[in-house]
Formats: C-alpha cells, structure tokens, sequence
C-alpha cells in the first residue's frame, strides 16, 4: 500500500471522529421468558438489537443486558429460540423489562437478524462477541474452523504431516493468547498443537475474543489475548433436542447430537456426543504424503445445572478420544513400519470444571469455578516419538461487590498447576522429564464508571508465587473513554506471564529430521502489551457503519523460541532474555446496507522481530498482512442464506535453507495467496441444509515437505508450512432441532 493511500486511510478515519454527535445513553435490562402459571425465568443468551442496523448486544446469564443507543434508532428487536421474536418501541426509557412468549408449533417468528459477530460496545475491553450464528456461516466442525470470517484470528497449518493447527493473533503464536472454557483456562500443554480440534464447533453458542492483556481475575496469562468458548447450556435454551450430520469430499465425516432434559424442578441437564472420522486418503499434490492425516475422534459431554434465588451450581465433564494417522498414502497403522514413513498420534482427554455462585443482596456475590484436566498423547513421528502425561488443576474465588453504579470490585484468591511427565526421543535417545508448574496468588480489580458511561477505567493487581520462578506482580489497566456519542477509545497495558514447554507444545516438530539442540525445556515467559481502539458509529443513509481501528505491541522481556535459522538442519530450542517485539494495525468496518445483507471489510499489517544471534530478523511463518471481506445475506422470512467470503494473505520470511543440497533449497521468502469460500443454506421449520465449497481457488502450497521422495535424509522437513495443504473441497450438512412447547 502506497503512502497516499495510508494517509487517505487515516484522514478519513479522523474527519469521521470529528463528525459524532453528543447525547449518548445507556438503556439496560432484563429479558425474561414466560413460563407455566406466569412464572418468569431469565433468558441468558437473548439477542437484543437495533430494528435497522447490526448494532446489539446479548443477555448475560441472568438475562441483564446493557445497550447504548444508537442515532436514529428508535425500536428494540429482541429474540431467543423458541421464543416469540418482539419488536419494542424506545421512548428514553433508562431500564427496560423484556417478557417474550413461548411460541408454539404452528408459529411462524419473524424478525430482526440475529448479531453475527459484534464489538461489545459498553464494555471497557476490546471484546468481539461470535454467535452461534455467525458459527453456522462455515462448516465449522471445530473450533479451529471457526474463526474463517474474522480479521483478528488466524488459524494456519503448524506442519505437513501430523495437522497440528495453530491460532495466530497480533502476530504471535495462540501459546500467548489464553485459551478458556467457560472462563476455566484450557487447551495447554501437551493439548496445544491439537487442541483447536477437540472441541465440535456446534456444541459451541459462542465465542468471546478479547485482544490484548485479559483481566486479572483470571490469571496472570493472556500476553496478547483471551478466547473463551461458550458450550451449550440447559438454562439458556428450550431446545430439547438437535443433531448435525456432515459430509465433505475429503472423505470427512461427523455426526452430532444433544439433548437437553428438565429434572425436577431445579436441576436442569444437557448430554452431547461427537464422532468423526476421516474415510479417505488424499495427496492432490502427488508428494506421496497425506495432504492431512486420517482423524478418527470421539466425544462425550454431560452437564448439570441446579438453581435457586441464591445459590446456582453447575457440573460439566468432558471426554475426548482421537487418533490421527498420517505421513506416506501407504502407512495406515498404530505402530511404525519399516520403509514407510508414519505418523501415529493417540490422545485421551478428560476435562471437568465445576461452578459454585452465592448471591447474598443485590451488591454482593461470590463464585468458586474449579476446573481439572487430565491428558496424555502417545505418538511417533517416523523413528521420533514423544509421549506426554499432563494434570492440571485451576481453582479461583470471585467476590463481586457492587455498591453503586459507578463502583465495582472483584477480589480473589487463585491456584493453578501443571504436571508433566514426558518421554521423548528426539534424536539424542529417549529421555524421560518430569515437571510441575504450581502458582498461587490474590488479586484486586477496581472498576469505575461514569455517568451514561462516558469513561470506565479497570484497574487490576495481582501477586502469584511461583514453586520455581518466585514472586510474580502482574498490573493491568483497561480504559474507556466516550468523547461523544459514536465514538468510543478504549486503550489497555499490562504485563503478562506463561509457563511453557518447548515439547510438549512443540512435539509436532518432531516430524522433521532436524537436529535438535534444547538448551532448557521448561521456563517462565514475561511480556508487556500495550495497545489502542478507536470505534467510530457513522450513519449512512438511514444505517450504520461501524469502523475499528486499533494498534497493539508487545514487547518481551524473556522469551520461548524455537529456532529454525540457525541452520537448515538444526534446531535450537530454549528461553531467552528478548528484545523480540510485535506491532499489529487493523482497521475494520461493518455495515447492513439493505435489509438481511451484512458486509465486513478488514485490512491488517503485521510487523514482528526476533533477535537471534544478536541480529534482528522478521519472525518466520508470518504474513505480514491480511486483507478480508466477508458477506452474509438472510432472505425475508429467514429460508434462504448466502455466505462468502475472500482473504488475501501477504507474504512473508522462510527460515534459511542454503545449506541443504541446490535441489532441497526453497525461497528465502513466501509470495501473497488469496482463499476464497461460500456456502448457501436451506432454512425450515425445525432443520436446515447446508452446502459449500472451501478454497474455491484451488490454492496450495507447493512442495510442503523438503525431501518427500526420501523421507529418511537428513533434509527432511515439514516444518516450513505458510500456506494451504488441502485442495478445494464441497461439503453438505444437515442442522435438526426440536424446541419445547408451550405447555411444556
């Protein structure tokens, strides 16, 4: 991009904030569902929006919501699934009551278009809500499918044979964003380099995005982010039933079913099953490897829900079962084969995290979420192999004291812990290590908000005690500020920690025949992030377009890195005292310009560096920038739905290959690519049909694996991975769902 076309970017940009009106208002309230004899009952997960723009917002789990208003708009469309939908009018009403009525079966609900994906607006953290809806615009099998129409998440291949998957993120690697189920952090250690496909993307009703650092409540992780998924909840649905069954022409096929059941007349139940499995072997580049390994996985889910005026507790436990088998077409088996080059990975996983909330008044409750983890992978990579035991425990202790409006604490104590137990062999013969990471610690944050939510600052601390790296301070403090009515800055700082483990978050690697050099396998990383948000609201013909534009930079002070660059067949793996740094600039914009049709238009740069060997370089594997328009279209009376959406994808740095043989070498660097999807869906009462195409272009890239013909030289690697692995690929689903009557 030419610098006339920056500065136009950001002169308009700037005339657009100078343009804002100023009477903002905050309306807040609850949304309840009426059930038998009059009773109400709070509907957590109701949409609440602007008739006429893509502005909303959705209830918590008691049914509150807050919603500033938007210029112009004077009715409020709210709907929840086997509710009736109700359009209200606003007239200034500071606090609002929302009753909806169970529709019954010979109903026909029409209304606003539910929110896709949305910037909470009156929140002080950069935070973008993803709906179930905006899940249902891809095939999003999983979690790592789920991010195809965002401008924030990247999700790129990790290697060419094994499939590992990894979350990019303000140009870093998903190890620094802290991963969280149900705000119970998750998906760590041995679980990262395939933790993005254990969970079915549609047992999931949402996702939370927050960039940059996450509250202190929840530790002392989230150097550049916090995703948290939002599993399906039997509170926050009449729904009784539903199943999905998916089909593609890689051979992919998946099956899902849940089932939500009242127990009396407070405890509530929901059970969920997952299975799938890969049919099929592809290699469309004729390389002789699988372009991605057979999957078969299976997964169990069962929650319990019990609630009362002052006491609500809730049980969920998980299992996941997968066994991923990959390397040469030929090798189809669990154990290695002499001659073929195989890879064979067994993962079993049990998750449970269990929450307790006592309300004592109206300014005072406290809440106790526990969670534990148990994972082991046994796998081989041709003649490597890693096994690796993982426990984790977290336990947290949220007092929450409103006394006013304007004021707000949260105070705590927490403990985490991670136990290891690998056996690796690397190349160096199989050595066993045995770790633990345990940290306990108390923290404070303090929340003040302006009248008609002018300007919200949050103020965190938190002191923990690590068992092997001591004390650790951890200051965060997040920034609201409302000049006028469309506009609204937001800036946060923080400091940040992790515990890693250079194996058992990069046991993929192990599929190349690099010689391995671990300086230190286990150790603490520490980061500041610093960034900034402007949202501009512009009217535009009767609708609204919603600009971001922010900038994020995190700066490290002690550093995991795995390095490919110091030579073609080594690496060098260990902790370091860094200058590395990444700086991230985005700029979005959404608007509905006609009835149904939403676009998204997004264009981000990214400018990372390492220093190694006292030289700074660009970080491989990167993009240096990203570009994406996605559209949406929902016909009236909701029966025909149309998405695409195209990405364009910078080039970027490959580490050196000059030191393997002429015919071995690659490109010192990776040229742009663009990705192309569709799908289209069918709409009915109680199912929906669904079909498209992934990467319509055919794109891929070429010769993935260095020395493929001979996988056992001392040049073979599949660790230079930027762009696709799979060809195009057509799907077909089938979305069914049974909803309570009335009178039940």
């Amino acid at each position: 991009m030419t610098n006339k076309v920056f500065i136009a970017i950001v002169s308009f940009v700037l005339s657009c904030l100078s343009v804002a009106e100023t009477n903002g208002q905050t309306v807040r309230g609850t949304v309840s569902g009426a059930g038998p004899a009059g009773s109400l009952e709070p509907l957590a997960g109701a949409y609440v929006i602007w008739a006429g723009t893509s502005y909303g917002t959705i209830t918590d789990a008691d049914g509150h919501f807050d919603l500033q208003t938007v210029g112009g708009a004077d009715r409020l469309a709210v709907s929840y699934v086997g509710y009736r939908g109700d359009t209200l009018a606003y007239a200034g009403q500071a606090e609002l009551d929302i009753v909806l009525r169970p529709i019954t079966i010979e109903d026909v609900t029409v209304g606003a278009r539910r929110v896709g994906s949305a910037m909470d607006r009156g929140s002080a953290f950069a935070q973008v809500n993803i709906s179930a809806d905006e899940l249902c615009k891809a095939a999003c099998c999983n979690l790592g499918e789920s991010f195809e129409t965002s401008a924030s998440v990247d999700v790129n291949y990790a290697d060419a044979a094994t499939g590992a998957k990894t979350i990019q993120m303000l140009g870093l690697q998903g190890r620094y964003v802290q991963m969280m189920t149900e705000n119970v952090p998750n998906l760590r250690g041995v679980a990262s380099p395939f933790g993005l496909s254990y969970v079915p993307g549609p047992w999931m009703t949402g996702i939370q995005v927050s960039k940059g650092v996450g509250t202190v409540v929840n530790g002392y992780e989230a150097l550049t982010g916090q995703i948290n998924i939002e599993y399906k909840k039997p509170v926050a649905t009449e729904e009784i039933a539903s199943a999905n069954l998916f089909g593609s022409s890689s051979g992919r096929m998946e099956a899902n079913a849940s089932v939500n059941a009242k127990v009396g007349p407070e405890w509530r139940t929901t059970f969920m099953v997952n299975a799938s499995q890969d049919v099929m072997d592809m290699d469309e580049n004729d390389d002789g490897f699988r372009d991605e390994p057979k999957v078969r996985q299976l997964n169990l889910f069962n929650r319990w829900y019990h609630h009362t005026d002052f006491h609500t507790f809730m049980l969920a436990v998980k299992t996941m079962n997968e066994k991923r088998v990959g390397g040469q077409v030929d090798f189809d088996d669990e154990k290695p084969v002499e001659g073929l080059y195989g890879v064979f990975v067994n993962s079993d996983r049990v998750e449970a995290w269990m929450k307790n909330g006592f309300v004592f008044s109206d300014e005072f409750n406290i809440g106790f979420p526990v969670g534990y983890t148990y994972h082991h992978q046994g796998s081989f990579f041709g003649d490597r192999l890693y096994r690796g035991t993982e426990h984790t425990y977290n336990f947290n202790s949220i007092a929450n004291w409103t006394p006013t409006e304007m004021h707000e604490l949260h105070a705590g104590v927490s403990s985490q812990g991670d136990f290891f137990n690998e056996l690796a062999d690397y190349g160096k013969g199989e050595s066993r290590m045995e770790h633990d990471d345990i940290s306990a610690g108390l923290y404070a944050q303090y929340t003040i908000k302006l009248p008609e939510d002018k300007f919200t600052a949050i103020v965190g601390l938190r002191y923990d005690h690590h068992n092997h790296y001591g004390n650790l301070l951890t200051p965060r403090l997040h920034l609201r500020w409302q000049p006028v009515e469309k506009t609204i800055v937001r800036a946060a700082a923080g400091k940040g920690y992790r515990g890693a483990s250079v194996l058992a978050e990069n046991n993929f690697l192990l599929t190349s025949k690099r010689d391995w050099r671990m300086e230190s396998n286990y150790g603490m990383e520490k980061a500041w992030n610093f960034g900034i948000n402007v949202m501009q609201y512009i009217p535009i013909g009767g609708k609204e377009l919603s600009l971001n534009v922010e900038y994020y930079r995190t700066e490290f002070e002690e550093q995991m890195v795995t390095d490919m660059d110091y030579g073609a067949r080594t690496l060098v793996a260990g902790f370091q005292g860094s200058r590395s740094y990444a700086n991230t600039f985005q700029i979005e914009g959404k608007v509905s310009p006609v009835r149904g049709l939403d676009v998204t238009a997004a264009w981000r740069w990214n400018d990372n560096k390492l220093y190694l060997g006292g030289e700074k370089r660009s970080r491989p594997l990167v993009s240096k920038y990203k570009g994406l328009v996605a559209v949406s279209y929902l016909s009236p009376l909701r029966k025909w739905q149309m998405d695409a959406n195209a990405q364009l994808c910078g080039g970027g740095r490959l580490p050196s290959t000059e030191a393997n043989p002429e015919a071995l070498r690659r490109e010192a660097t990776f040229g742009s690519y663009q990705m192309y999807n569709a799908q289209l869906t069918r709409w009915f009462k109680r199912w929906s049909i669904y079909g498209g195409v992934e990467n319509i272009g055919n794109f891929m890239q070429e010769d993935p694996i260095v020395s493929a013909e001979d996988p056992s030289s001392a040049y073979f690697d599949s660790s230079m991975i930027w762009g696709p692995l799979m060809s195009r690929k057509f799907y077909l689903g089938v979305r069914w769902n049974i909803e309570r009557k009335a009178q039940d």
